[in-house]
């Protein structure tokens, strides 16, 4: 609720009885007033500059799912890896020996793709990201190279991202960073997400890692910086798009919590979220704010502080505490067969972590996942999810879990 609402029922209740116990109408009208005020909701929310309507609705009918694990012990896994859905199979993509697991729904191993090399259909790094897009498997690996996998497993197209095609001269890259600047800007390793449009470009997280414009030191990052990039892969300079949430503006230095995941509904629409907000913000595809929706995930621990490090490895140590002990919301994927988009976050919980459910902007579920888990896509009639690597937890099972929603 924004604005003033007199509907409001604590208001109400409240100028009542003000009113009952008011012996002059001049200290009731003066009471009136002031409870007004008080009861009256800030509607200036603003994103990237421009204000924005703020829809939270809610209608459950989805309580609980129940999920199921499938198990294969029978393939040798470096158990660094990422499941996709792709030429309708489950495919396990090995990032460290950049193979492709092929299998069936059950979970039984049918063959054996890719490889590590210099072949024409191999991938000389490891796997950072992938998406799909159309009838192809896109894979970004290091050096931020990309790769166009067919479904015969060819590569039909390549390149390289170029965040240096600007030709701003070094010295001026160097010496007096500035937000606009793409060659400031880097893949976000540690938030990444590779999508596209649905116009042809692949987008994907951006930050900036100048150590004079950065999240670890600079309050103006919050204020300037954008969040994604875009690349048409037959030109593959880099446009640098989108922002950062009024959220971090008021917080200063939320430096562990800079994720800022996103998914495209279509050519024209893509919801952008981020890990310390629990409001989504629809946009054009040219970046327009549209409106805003979402509820809060449940058990939260949303007691942020700011944070500014002295210097890197103070910022590592309390990046594992921070990731531990916050609720964020780190994912957010959109499902186009079901029309339903899936938000994970992370609760105060040991046990279980959170998934929220929305249809047309409005939530439909909340319901606990195990710890970890992280949405991988669709698959009729099961949606999949995977456990997120740890690389303090050995892992000797491969493991794909599985769960259907009912129908409403």
């Amino acid at each position: 609720m924004r604005g003033l609402k007199l509907s409001n029922p604590s208001c109400l209740e409240t100028l009542f009885k003000a009113f009952m116990n008011c012996k002059s109408v001049y200290f009731f009208l003066l009471v009136t007033l002031v409870i007004c005020t008080s009861c009256q909701e800030d509607n200036g929310l603003k994103y990237l500059g421009e204000s924005v309507e703020f829809t939270p609705k809610k209608e459950i009918s989805i309580d609980s799912i129940k999920i199921d694990t499938l198990i294969n012990n029978d393939i040798f896994f470096s158990g660094f890896g990422a499941w996709v859905i792709f030429n309708d199979s489950l495919i396990l993509l090995d990032r460290k020996l950049v193979s492709a697991h092929v299998f069936s729904d059950d979970l039984i191993h049918r063959s054996t793709n890719l490889g590590r090399g210099d072949g024409p259909n191999s991938i000389n790094n490891i796997i950072l990201e992938t998406t799909i897009m159309d009838d192809y498997l896109v894979i970004l690996g290091g050096s931020y190279q990309y790769f166009f996998m067919s479904k015969n497993w060819e590569i039909v197209k390549r390149g390289q991202f170029d965040f240096y095609h600007e030709n701003t001269p070094y010295e001026e890259l160097l010496n007096n960073p500035k937000a606009h600047y793409v060659g400031h800007y880097d893949v976000f390793i540690e938030h990444l997400k590779l999508g596209h449009d649905y116009r042809g470009n692949l987008v994907f997280s951006i930050t900036i890692p100048h150590p004079d414009f950065n999240y670890l030191w600079h309050e103006k990052f919050y204020q300037e910086a954008r969040v994604l990039g875009k690349v048409n892969p037959d030109d593959p300079k880099v446009s640098i798009h989108g922002g950062y949430s009024p959220i971090y503006h008021r917080y200063r230095f939320l430096s562990t919590l800079t994720g800022a995941p996103f998914s495209y509904l279509d050519a024209d629409t893509y919801i952008q979220g981020y890990e310390a907000d629990s409001i989504l913000y629809k946009l054009s595809g040219s970046g327009e704010v549209q409106y805003a929706f979402g509820v809060a995930g449940k058990e939260m621990n949303i007691a942020y502080e700011n944070f500014k490090a002295e210097d890197v490895e103070e910022y590592e140590a309390v990046w594992e505490v921070d990731r531990d002990r916050y609720g964020y919301y780190h994912s957010v994927d959109f499902v186009r067969e079901t029309g339903l988009l899936f938000r994970g976050y992370t609760k105060s919980n040991s046990l279980v972590d959170g998934m929220q459910i929305y249809r047309d902007d409005t939530l439909i579920g909340d319901v606990e996942v195990p710890k970890d888990f992280l949405f991988v896509g669709y698959k009729a009639p099961y949606y999949y999810g995977e456990f997120k690597y740890r690389p303090d937890k050995e892992e000797d099972s491969i493991k794909l879990l599985r769960f259907e929603l009912p129908d409403n």
